[in-house]
């Protein structure tokens, strides 16, 4: 019991230290998760992945517990010493195994929806990411899940739907389903847009794609003619609330519904809760939380992000490891929405995000 007490008293040290070093809140139990992860693996960015904190607070974690002898570096990975496993093993490893290993925890069956086959040969010849438009797309798996989770849900028969930046080619795999009323895709990088409009037109799919920038005001002919829409926002506060209301600005009113990817690797549950506040405060509520949901392919530009910068050991990332949470809402009032021109020219970091 003694030794349990002494063990909560460093955890609450650690994140005392790591949160003065960081300016982002860290609680003990945000350390008590990266110390799982670490007894989990000892590569950094799956310890990233098991404990979903955002990368500074899992870098300068294991910048302490190194300082303190917990454990070593040894070849780019992270070893733990027989001091760690004494002082912190009370603390499980990451069950990883408590996944679905045929959903991968989304709950989604993939292959019902009939698509799979064809889009997965499509979205091998779509333009590769590039920094310049903070691009990372999700595994063509993922993409499936989404559109899956919106037919589940009731969001594509018959349904307008816009999709606001589109690297996850979700326009395309939505107008596959032949379900849609109409598709329309918005996103700055043209490679992506004529790969979409090329696609849909030797398909014949109702599916329109057009090059615009989303931190402008958004045409005047999108305002409440959308019933769904699907986005990736940027996680800084005020990128999101600009890129939320823009969204919901789209949609037609109560009974509408949008699906918003989010991360806990870019955002602390402390900036959620801020972020959260934007989507009630805007007219929707949260329906669905599924943590995990997207799996991000690693793209080539990982080394030149400040992630890469500030991780204590440059394991490589082999694996996937960027993943990030589905969040469906839903428009239950009038919405308070604005289309508003974003002036910030970044509008991709704060202190939290560190992967564009």
């Amino acid at each position: 019991m003694e030794n349990h007490k002494d063990s909560l008293k460093e955890l609450e040290q650690i994140a005392k230290n790591a949160e003065k070093k960081t300016k982002i809140k860290v609680s003990p139990k945000d350390v008590e998760d990266i110390i799982s992860a670490v007894k989990t693996t000892g590569n950094f960015w799956q310890i990233v992945n098991f404990s979903q904190k955002p990368i500074p607070v899992v870098a300068e974690t294991i910048r302490l517990l190194k300082k303190s002898g917990y454990i070593d570096f040894e070849n780019e990975n992270i070893k733990v010493l027989e001091k760690f496993e004494k002082k912190f093993d009370y603390i499980p490893k990451f069950m990883s195994e408590l996944i679905c290993p045929e959903c991968q925890g989304r709950g989604i069956n993939i292959k019902a929806i009939g698509i799979y086959e064809e889009f997965f040969e499509i979205q091998k010849n779509r333009p590769k990411p590039i920094q310049e438009y903070d691009q990372g797309n999700i595994t063509p798996d993922s993409t499936i899940a989404r559109v899956s989770m919106m037919r589940l849900r009731g969001d594509i028969a018959k349904k307008k739907i816009i999709v606001l930046g589109d690297d996850d080619l979700v326009g395309i795999a939505l107008a596959l389903t032949e379900l849609p009323e109409e598709v329309v895709v918005l996103d700055i990088d043209k490679r992506l847009i004529d790969f979409t409009n090329e696609v849909a037109q030797s398909k014949g799919l109702k599916l329109k794609a057009e090059v615009f920038d989303l931190r402008k005001p958004l045409p005047r002919e999108f305002n409440r003619r959308f019933d769904v829409f699907v986005t990736d926002p940027p996680e800084a506060k005020k990128a999101f609330e600009t890129f939320i209301q823009k969204s919901i600005w789209c949609l037609k009113g109560v009974g509408s519904v949008g699906y918003i990817g989010m991360t806990l690797i870019d955002s602390s549950l402390y900036k959620w809760s801020e972020l959260q506040k934007i989507i009630l405060s805007s007219g929707a509520v949260i329906t669905d939380i599924i943590r995990d949901f997207n799996k991000y392919e690693n793209w080539d530009y990982h080394q030149n992000t400040l992630a890469w910068k500030i991780a204590p050991v440059k394991s490589p990332a082999n694996t996937i490891w960027y993943v990030s949470v589905m969040v469906r809402i839903q428009i239950v009032r009038k919405p308070v929405a604005k289309n508003t021109l974003m002036k910030d020219k970044d509008i991709y970091i704060d202190t939290e995000s560190t992967t564009t």
